[in-house]
């Protein structure tokens, strides 16, 4: 049942917080590489961002991420309930950042993928009527490829690799509503770290109960 959300969550990314203006907007996040992705819609305000996909059988997956506390949770509707990540532990899509300044981003991206001394500017370009400035860099993986910066978000709103690439598309900045990024209320919470060191203690205790011999029955001769 958890399928859809995984996938979502191996399609987000990383992201470097480097507040610098209030960037409020909402838009399409549209997977072109590897083929067969769906679509996602996408709410930022300042270092937060929430992602909704909907998967199999029209249930819909929700992952918020916080940038400035590296955490998230990822929230499934259906199920009332809701369930913690750390953002350093999820799979790396995009290298996604959000530089202070996009003419001079090189410095942001290569902290947010931790590879100094690999990210070198190209220039200027119009993106679907958007100025941009465009990049050549790498993931975190080390997959090459170039990102295109919003001058005005001063966001990442597009990147296309030698796998993987992925751009917000219809972006309409405005306002969000600050209950789209918060723990959904009357949720049941699921820790991840929690369960696995109670599953680590159970498999302790169990390791450490004596086992009591069955004595064998006795039979006549």
């Amino acid at each position: 049942m958890r399928k859809a959300p995984f996938r979502l969550m191996g399609a987000l990314v990383i992201l470097m917080a480097l507040p610098a203006v209030a960037q409020q907007f909402s838009a399409d996040l549209v997977r072109q590489k590897p083929a067969g992705l769906a679509t996602s819609k996408v709410m930022v305000s300042n270092a937060r961002l929430r992602f909704e996909a909907a998967g199999a059988q029209g249930k819909t997956s929700i992952v918020v991420i916080d940038l400035d506390r590296h955490d998230g949770y990822m929230i499934l509707p259906q199920a009332s309930t809701y369930t913690l990540l750390k953002t350093d532990r999820m799979p790396l899509a995009m290298p996604f950042f959000r530089p202070p300044d996009a003419d001079d981003a090189c410095a942001a991206w290569e902290v947010a993928v931790d590879k100094p001394k690999t990210c070198s500017k190209v220039g200027p370009e119009t993106l679907d009527g958007r100025d941009t400035v465009k990049y050549k860099g790498v993931m975190q993986n080390g997959e090459s490829g170039n990102a295109w910066v919003d001058r005005k978000l001063k966001y990442v709103i597009k990147w296309e690799g030698e796998k993987t690439a992925a751009e917000f598309q219809n972006i309409q900045e405005g306002p969000q509503d600050a209950s789209l990024f918060a723990a959904p209320k009357g949720y049941d919470k699921i820790d991840p770290d929690a369960e696995r060191q109670k599953r680590a203690a159970d498999d302790k205790t169990k390791k450490k109960k004596p086992t009591v011999a069955t004595p064998k029955p006795q039979t006549n001769n």
